[in-house]
């Protein structure tokens, strides 16, 4: 199974901050692949600068 990450950040007034998609490529089940998903959005909110 190939898995994207898709990532959304919204302030309180549901103004989209940023949004971006990572593909995760194969991962085994679907615990590996939200724990990757996880990764992905702290590393993208530190790109940010959150």
């Amino acid at each position: 199974m190939t898995t994207t990450a898709r990532i959304i950040i919204k302030i309180h007034e549901c103004l989209v901050m940023g949004a971006c998609t990572y593909p995760l490529g194969r991962t085994g089940d679907s615990t590996t692949a939200e724990a990757k998903t996880c990764l992905q959005a702290v590393i993208f909110g530190e790109e940010m600068g959150f």
